[in-house]
């Protein structure tokens, strides 16, 4: 293109193709520019691609190793869950036996205790109705043996009351008598007396029985 304007173009005046030129000089260099750019950023791409690839591939690993630990997890808890209902439904079921036992106890109890209360009340009863009889009969024996103490301590009494009248009237027939030889006494005259003139000697004492 040089060549060509050097043997057309004459003089200092401008070749009408050097401004097209120009352009597609631009344009070309441009168009390498963006091609070198395309190429780096491809390549820049394909890196980052291959990056992403691998990336992907230990997300892709990791998810499946995670997926099968999770299963193996998610298994074992199963069967965890498993070994656990079946243990409560076992335990479950022996609190129920052990219920049905403890209550067949308590209502044996109960039936005994009530039993007992019953035999027990009748036996109290028969015991009250025993002692009651029994006291009736002791008031009505206490009442007989007050009922004879009674006699007997009125019957004493009268004897004492009489006694102590009889006694009382011999002490009055004794205070008469004594009143009786008081007053003999005081008639009396020593020398008048058989034993006084015996023991004075001066008389005898009748041994016949007569008078002297």
């Amino acid at each position: 293109m040089a060549m060509y304007n050097n043997s057309v173009h004459h003089g200092n005046e401008p070749h009408p193709f050097d401004s097209p030129y120009e352009v597609m000089k631009g344009l070309k260099r441009d168009f390498n520019e963006l091609r070198a750019a395309f190429q780096a950023e491809q390549q820049q791409r394909a890196v980052e691609v291959q990056q992403l690839r691998q990336e992907v591939q230990v997300l892709k690993d990791q998810l499946q190793k995670e997926s099968h630990e999770r299963k193996t997890i998610c298994h074992q808890t199963v069967q965890d869950l498993t070994q656990v209902r079946s243990d409560q439904i076992k335990s479950l079921e022996e609190m129920k036996v052990s219920f049905a036992s403890s209550l067949h106890q308590l209502n044996q109890l109960l039936q005994d205790e009530m039993r007992d209360r019953r035999a027990e009340g009748s036996l109290r009863d028969t015991r009250e109705s025993t002692e009651k009889s029994e006291r009736q009969s002791e008031n009505a024996a206490m009442k007989d043996d007050i009922g004879k103490h009674k006699q007997v301590f009125f019957g004493a009494r009268d004897d004492i009351y009489q006694k102590i009248s009889n006694i009382t009237h011999d002490v009055e027939m004794i205070v008469t008598a004594l009143t009786k030889v008081s007053v003999a006494k005081g008639q009396l005259d020593k020398t008048g007396l058989h034993c006084w003139k015996y023991f004075s000697g001066s008389g005898m004492l009748s041994t016949g029985g007569g008078k002297n």
